[in-house]
């Protein structure tokens, strides 16, 4: 079909992206071809840039591999035995290829299927001008809702999960451990379930983060200037926060996140950090904290998706901080990695604004 531009990992190595050439995938029979209309940068994305060992050993990249995962865009083409959508369609996509035969697919829980390769790690993901998808992983986007909006589809789905998963509840208290993109995500969602109050926890650098934060209604703490454990238990006479969502992915926020719940309280385990945390297990039983791992989404929380696009997009997109043009994807990588912002986006070459 010809050949568009991409923003590929070619070497086993930090860095070793290129923007460059490639081949317009073609499609099987029950492929769907989407124009990628916008594509967000994640953490995951910055990982295998910068190509640490930990990364490699848990996602087993296949090099050369398009990078990028959260994106939205239009049909282009569909193969013979797709139903679902048509060419011109507005469309979100799903990310993980769950194998659909083990027993944690066929079980609802497709987030840890044993066999779950990501779009940009395991196959050709969305930096890049076009994308081929299995159909089953394509959902409608509203037609009220912009494709910027529908690239943070995928991290909203991280979100609705993390909320079923720690039973949030509308009158709940909730703390949000970690001012970055999930962070944010995170406390928007809780505000939009119903939580009668957010807490915000981040560092002097995480200001501006901090700051957005507050824009959204969430209440922001810097833990350098103020301890968050004594506001959130003055804000809840004395006794702390239902759901506590910890979304840096770093041990310091693990601890943070216990001293913050209150007892019976509920902890979300979001950010996946790659270092040991040590938790003191007496406290999880003489306070009876349930501490909860959280990851990904199944299918269901993408049939919930839309509806909350549709209501909380003015929120969400606040995300979005920084558009580049898809060529400058590795100039959003480094913009990342100094916390400049929250989102990047990366449009196609002639819709930056």
């Amino acid at each position: 079909m010809g050949e568009m531009k991409a923003f590929v990992k070619v070497r086993p190595e930090p860095g070793g992206a290129e923007y460059l050439d490639w081949d317009v995938p073609n499609i099987g029979a029950g492929d769907v071809l989407i124009r990628v209309k916008a594509a967000g940068l994640c953490g995951t994305d910055m990982h295998l840039y910068e190509w640490p060992d930990n990364i490699v050993r848990e996602y087993k990249p296949k090099l050369p591999v398009v990078m990028g995962h959260e994106f939205a865009g239009i049909v282009a083409e569909v193969g013979p035995e797709v139903k679902t959508v048509k060419a011109g369609d507005r469309v979100m996509v799903n990310p993980l290829l769950y194998c659909e035969e083990c027993y944690f697919c066929k079980d609802g829980r497709q987030n840890i299927c044993d066999n779950r390769p990501l779009l940009g790690l395991g196959a050709d993901g969305a930096f890049a001008e076009f994308i081929s998808v299995r159909s089953s992983n394509v959902h409608r986007l509203d037609d009220a809702v912009p494709f910027e909006v529908g690239a943070l589809s995928e991290l909203t789905c991280v979100g609705l999960h993390a909320i079923e998963r720690a039973r949030l509840t509308g009158g709940d208290t909730v703390a949000v451990v970690g001012a970055g993109p999930l962070g944010f995500i995170m406390a928007v969602l809780s505000l939009h379930s119903g939580a009668v109050r957010v807490f915000v926890t981040g560092l002097k650098t995480d200001r501006e983060r901090l700051q957005l934060a507050g824009k959204i209604g969430a209440i922001p703490i810097i833990v350098e200037a103020e301890d968050p454990r004594e506001q959130i238990l003055e804000y809840t006479g004395g006794l702390g926060a239902d759901v506590v969502f910890e979304t840096a992915g770093a041990p310091s926020g693990v601890t943070q996140s216990l001293n913050l719940v209150r007892k019976g309280g509920r902890v979300g385990i979001l950010g996946q950090g790659h270092e040991a945390t040590e938790i003191p297990t007496a406290m999880l039983s003489f306070r009876e904290i349930e501490l909860v791992g959280t990851r990904a989404y199944t299918p269901r929380e993408w049939q919930r998706v839309s509806a909350m696009l549709l209501n909380a997009q003015h929120d969400l997109s606040q995300t979005i901080t920084r558009r580049l043009p898809l060529g400058k994807a590795e100039e959003g990588i480094k913009l990342m990695k100094g916390r400049e912002g929250l989102k990047v986006m990366l449009l196609p070459e002639d819709e930056v604004r």
